[in-house]
């Protein structure tokens, strides 16, 4: 059965919904969204632990990364709240600038958006199997055997993690076949495995620090945070943005300093006044004033020191080495916990993608959100990218049908 609409739409996630809504206030009547789970959205409901991090206060075009230069298209979008407000959203910003809907509930944010979608003909259960141009019309099969015609086609199909969310790197396959360069996608946002051995006596504990990433003993990149333990891998915000960092090369190492706000010589002078304090405790009970004492145990260790050494015998090298190791606890990277990232990396590359992010060689086929190789940290980036590509090309087919 074949079907004929204005603009298709493959993938109702982020950007997808969007491109929709950007698409239907300009005019455009005959909309179709392909899904190939059984709703539009499910991803949109799991992001920020369910109360949807939707956009950061201060946006630049110097928060992303990827091939694609993000600047004019994030320009013309503007801010996410106005983008929102126009769809009867009203939203709250938290100290870190993270914004949020006002009710802190994701579900919000997508009733924003399929609201204004009413007239938009979604297709669930639907997974695009074939892409092909003929006679300047694409042609969208699916696995169901239905064809969909159209002169405008929006890829908003995702990236290449959580498959449970429909976004599993398959559909890039469709890209590829008309032979789009596609950058391959990899995993980001997400905990770094490291040696067990260290971690494991450090399982669930969680720490403010700074950490800084090198590859080869070349500094890449630092974040500030909570750093959380688990068994297997480093985690938190900010040791996922340092993911996005790690390439498939090894020779990577995370330095996390547990008092960035502390020179050493200043921890050396607290060390001291804790041994005169605590002079007949052991070194474990002596450190339970700064620290917890599972990470005592952990960094005496790293040292060759016995926690249950009495304090007075540590030497002043030995106390410098703690101060040292404080300021610089090593953990060699050795992978990823890709199941658990929020995002990837990869995707068209930017060379592929005019001003409006159509493909150049391919007229009438547009790329957005995840599936751009455009990417960004944790704190609402990732989700702004999206709103603003699907706008972006929403909005130029719209003026292209309806002028």
């Amino acid at each position: 059965m074949k079907q004929h609409f204005d603009l298709v739409i493959i993938g109702g996630g982020a950007s997808g919904l969007s491109a929709a809504v950007t698409a239907v206030s300009m005019g455009v009547q005959k909309i179709a969204i392909l899904e190939r789970l059984p709703r539009t959205g499910k991803k949109i409901l799991a992001t920020g632990n369910g109360r949807c991090n939707l956009s950061h206060k201060n946006i630049s075009a110097l928060d992303y990364q990827g091939s694609y230069d993000v600047t004019e298209i994030l320009s013309q979008f503007g801010d996410a709240e106005s983008f929102f407000e126009s769809l009867g959203l009203f939203c709250r910003t938290d100290e870190q600038g993270r914004i949020y809907p006002y009710s802190m509930s994701a579900n919000a944010v997508l009733d924003a958006l399929r609201l204004q979608c009413s007239d938009v003909s979604e297709f669930c259960n639907e997974r695009v199997i074939n892409l092909y141009p003929q006679n300047e019309t694409w042609h969208i099969r699916t696995e169901s055997d239905q064809e969909y015609l159209s002169e405008s086609v929006i890829f908003s199909a995702g990236g290449t993690v959580q498959p449970k969310f429909g976004t599993d790197g398959s559909a890039w396959e469709l890209l590829r076949k008309l032979e789009i360069p596609v950058i391959q996608g990899r995993a980001i946002l997400c905990p770094l495995l490291s040696d067990q051995k260290i971690l494991r006596p450090l399982k669930g504990l969680r720490v403010k620090g700074s950490v800084d990433l090198y590859h080869k003993n070349k500094l890449l990149k630092s974040e500030t945070g909570e750093i959380q333990f688990t068994e297997q891998a480093l985690s938190g915000i900010c040791i996922f943005n340092l993911s996005s960092f790690i390439s498939p090369d090894k020779n990577y190492e995370i330095s996390v300093n547990l008092f960035p706000e502390l020179e050493i010589a200043e921890i050396i002078s607290e060390l001291y006044s804790c041994q005169a304090v605590r002079y007949h405790a052991s070194c474990e009970d002596m450190l339970s004033g700064l620290m917890q004492k599972s990470l005592a145990r952990t960094l005496l260790k790293q040292i060759g020191i016995k926690a249950d050494l009495p304090c007075s015998q540590l030497s002043d090298l030995q106390i410098r080495q703690f101060a040292a190791i404080c300021h610089d606890f090593r953990f060699p990277v050795l992978g990823m916990v890709r199941e658990q990232a929020q995002a990837s990396a990869g995707g068209v590359a930017g060379t592929a993608l005019d001003r409006h992010l159509q493909i150049k060689t391919h007229s009438g086929l547009y790329i957005t959100g995840e599936a751009v190789d455009v990417h960004a940290p944790c704190g609402g980036y990732q989700l702004h990218w999206a709103w603003a590509s699907g706008y972006t090309a929403g909005k130029y087919i719209a003026e292209r049908l309806v002028s």
